[in-house]
């Protein structure tokens, strides 16, 4: 092999050496490091500069080294935004293959050397071949992920409560596989996000623009203060409901870069990438979706259940009404089941409301439907029938233990303490099932009793 090579790689086993070191880089970024010291030792210390072709067809430089010198001597490197720009130059160039395409090209400065050149040629092939190779692994595992994901937040469905929440729960794993540092997802006005990006009346106004734009599009990269986001729409069933934007901060080069025209015209995104995004949006459109229907079964079962508890009860005393106490004898009569009817009022309450007034009446109502609901067993059932008038529907009782529960009432009632001075009691009229009865006969015989425990002297309670 003719010519002089440096000291690093100025024998075939020190190359050979490079060559492995290049077949085991883990990442691009390593890869490109390792090519571009190589290829500078080569070179006879020449810059070495690497620019990615974008899908756009421009070119944007992706590495460079060494750094310092590099942009402080040669300028041409970073005025370089295109094919046309980079074959007009004078550096030496040479083509880094991607999976179907070429991915880039490695540009530097004329170096006067002969033999070399074919070790370039070779370092150059074996770093394409690894490129593709970790951009394939790197792509197949961020695949799998966003599967993963993507069943996860199916599932997650009916534990989330609301957008926040999935971005709560998924975020930082979203913001993983798509190597990105924030997600911003734009719903009925709202702008709900996670990580770091820019501001929301920043991003607000790109969304807007892009939402008076005439292109169909379903993916689209923000521009100017919102530089590396990427935007698609969350549609469902052909209709948007939102966007969802993820945002990378990555400049051309560390901060000896500024020249923001031509950052503006760089894309911060690769082609399956993109794809990879609009998958993530179907699924949170139908999550998003999902969680409005059942924040809107959520609220009609609560307002079912409203309507249906102002349909059943009694307003005042907070028991059955008359209403669904007809209901549930109906229901009884179809059935097999034994039960007791227990009518009964308050004595003399006509003489209370009219001393007290109606209020301390209501009070008194209140106050003995709840102490009737704590006698009572749980499967037992207390409705307001009219007035003070009450019925108890007591299920599988016989007639012994319907009248012990009768005058178990008609003791808790008279020694109870009211906030009147006067003496409070009731009477009670007792019924039990009988064959071929109708809700009518039950309630003639219950009330037919009450009405012979009021004319033995009240508080009592009397078997009809």
């Amino acid at each position: 092999m003719s010519g002089t090579l440096s000291p690093s790689v100025q024998n075939l086993d020190h190359l050979c050496h490079e060559l492995a070191l290049l077949c085991s880089s883990a990442t691009p970024l390593e890869l490109f490091e390792l090519l571009a010291k190589t290829l500078h030792a080569l070179t006879q210390a020449k810059p070495i500069a690497l620019y990615r072709r974008l899908n756009t067809g421009n070119l944007r430089l992706a590495y460079c080294y060494p750094l310092e010198s590099a942009l402080a001597t040669h300028h041409e490197l970073l005025a370089i935004h295109c094919y046309d720009d980079l074959t007009a130059s004078e550096l030496q160039l040479y083509e880094l293959n991607g999976e179907h395409e070429v991915w880039g090209y490695i540009g530097h400065p004329p170096a006067d050397y002969t033999g070399p050149g074919k070790w370039i040629e070779l370092l150059i092939d074996i770093a394409s071949q690894r490129l593709r190779l970790l951009k394939a692994e790197r792509m197949a595992t961020r695949q799998l992920g966003l599967k993963s994901r993507r069943k996860l937040l199916s599932r997650d469905i009916k534990r989330l409560t609301s957008i926040d929440d999935i971005l709560h729960h998924h975020g930082a794993s979203w913001c993983d596989i798509f190597q990105a540092e924030g997600i911003a997802l734009a719903y009925q006005g709202d702008l709900h996000c996670y990580g770091e990006y820019p501001s929301k009346h920043q991003l607000f106004h790109q969304l807007e623009q892009l939402n008076h734009q005439s292109t169909h599009n379903e993916i689209a990269e923000l521009t100017g203060s919102c530089q590396g986001g990427l935007a698609t729409h969350l549609c469902v069933a052909n209709a948007s409901l939102g966007w969802l934007v993820l945002f990378r901060q990555q400049p051309l080069l560390p901060a000896l870069v500024t020249n923001t025209t031509l950052q503006d015209a760089l894309s911060y995104w690769m082609p399956r990438e993109a794809s990879m995004v609009v998958e993530l949006a179907d699924d949170l459109a139908v999550a998003i979706t999902a969680l409005e229907v059942v924040h809107l079964n959520r609220q009609l079962t609560k307002s079912n259940r409203r309507l249906e508890g102002l349909a059943h009860t009694d307003p005042l005393t907070k028991c059955w009404n008359r209403y669904y106490t007809e209901l549930v004898i109906e229901d009884l009569l179809h059935s097999s089941v034994s039960f007791a009817m227990l009518m009964f009022d308050i004595d003399d309450f006509k003489n209370i409301n009219d001393t007290y007034g109606h209020a301390i009446g209501d009070d008194i109502l209140c106050d003995i439907a709840q102490l009737v609901q704590q006698t009572l067993r749980a499967d037992d059932h207390l409705g307001r029938w009219g007035g003070e008038e009450f019925v108890i529907i007591s299920k599988e009782l016989d007639q012994d233990a319907s009248l012990k529960l009768a005058n178990r009432l008609c003791r808790s009632v008279e020694q109870h303490s009211f906030p009147i001075a006067d003496h409070i009691t009731v009477s009670i009229g007792l019924t039990l099932l009988q064959p071929g009865d109708q809700p009518r006969q039950l309630f003639e015989r219950a009330d037919q009793g009450m009405y012979l425990a009021k004319m033995a002297g009240k508080n009592q309670a009397f078997v009809c």
